[in-house]
């Protein structure tokens, strides 16, 4: 999977979605798998949860999910 950076200015992710790998720097990055790792958190509601009570993870925070902010 891309970074979550790359699949967000794509539209593919909610730009909400946060994960601590977010906040490495490249060089951390480079040895770590490539694919995004949790927790996840809600950058709106600073829980594991959005603000439509759903669970925040890559495989749901995407288009037409209500509170996605995609593009």
């Amino acid at each position: 999977m891309e970074a979550p950076e790359k699949l967000i200015a794509a539209g593919q992710l909610c730009r909400l979605l946060r994960t601590k790998t977010m906040f490495y720097r490249w060089d951390q990055l480079n040895s770590l798998p490539g694919e995004l790792h949790g927790p996840f958190w809600c950058a709106r509601t600073q829980r594991p949860y959005g603000p439509d009570g759903g669970l925040v993870e890559p495989e749901h925070c995407r288009p037409g999910r209500a509170c996605c902010e995609c593009g």
